[in-house]
């Protein structure tokens, strides 16, 4: 009993000593962690603060509808003929791809029946999807440009577009497909429903938000490209207007001309906040429209 009185002590402080440990390495834990979240919060904050500061003053309904003007061109008027392209190239893609990816997806994650086969698929278009950018736009060039004789050219520019999307909305696609409950495969199919009913009235009402996701991310990163519209698509001045085999302004391609020849770098900041000002409203529809279809199936 003495014995085991002398040494309770020791034990208790010994348990103690680990508890203060343990509680100290997770204060650290958390504390690293929120470090870690507040610098991911302040970057970018920081840098859409810093292009409202240096970009707000040339940012005014004029600049948004004029056309470039001043001499060097471009020291003065607006962006509208950039702006106008960007949406062309942007809606000629996401026409292009999305109806082929969501089909590459539904195969895929529904009706592949190879495993390997499907697992050969998603690597290779993983692959694609990592391919930069401006490789696209040579292989662009060198098909669709010169071989197709579609020339510099808007369809062109578009085409490429949708090619840059494809990998992006493909992997959406199949990855929130195979995020839906399996138990409404199994309901659907005990009732006798046919396959297709099924994919269409339930899993793709299931799987619609984290398709629209994908679409935001595929259509942010074509419209920030500018390599492959440098190659295919890009004219340095337009006065606006649209047609298939007529070269365009976009915005990425027109800042990059303000930045590299120094034309002026207040209209640079000032194109460069129209941009992303205008991602960060897609982004914001695109939420906005998950959150009001994320209604349960009929």
């Amino acid at each position: 009993m003495h014995d085991t009185a002398v040494l309770s002590p020791s034990a208790n402080v010994k348990g103690s000593e680990t508890y203060r440990r343990s509680v100290l390495r997770d204060r650290l834990w958390r504390a690293t962690l929120w470090f870690c979240g507040f610098i991911g919060f302040l970057l970018p904050v920081s840098i859409i603060g810093y292009l409202v500061v240096e970009g707000i003053h040339c940012v005014s309904w004029r600049f948004l509808v004029d056309y470039p003007k001043g001499t060097p061109l471009g020291t003065q008027g607006g962006i509208w003929p950039a702006v106008e392209g960007s949406l062309a190239l942007a809606s000629i893609g996401l026409l292009v791809a999305f109806p082929l990816a969501l089909g590459g997806g539904l195969y895929l994650a529904e009706y592949g029946r190879s495993q390997r086969f499907n697992k050969i698929v998603r690597f290779l278009v993983e692959c694609l999807a990592a391919v930069p950018s401006i490789i696209y736009g040579l292989f662009g060039y060198a098909f669709l440009v010169v071989f197709l004789k579609f020339g510099i050219s808007l369809i062109a520019g578009g085409l490429v577009l949708a090619l840059i999307m494809f990998p992006i909305l493909l992997i959406a696609t199949q990855e929130s497909l195979r995020s839906v409950d399996d138990a409404y495969r199994e309901m659907g199919l005990s009732l006798g429903v046919t396959r297709f009913y099924l994919v269409r009235r339930v899993l793709l009402r299931k799987a619609w938000r984290g398709i629209v996701a994908g679409i935001v991310l595929a259509v942010g990163h074509a419209v920030g490209s500018a390599a492959p519209v440098l190659f295919t698509a890009s004219i340095y001045f337009s006065k606006g207007g649209l047609g298939l085999d007529r070269p365009v302004m976009t915005l990425p391609t027109h800042l990059y001309n303000l930045v590299s020849e120094a034309i002026s770098f207040d209209q640079a900041f000032g194109t460069a906040l129209v941009l992303i000002a205008g991602l960060l409203l897609f982004n914001a529809s695109a939420m906005l429209l998950r959150r009001l279809g994320g209604g349960s199936p009929q």
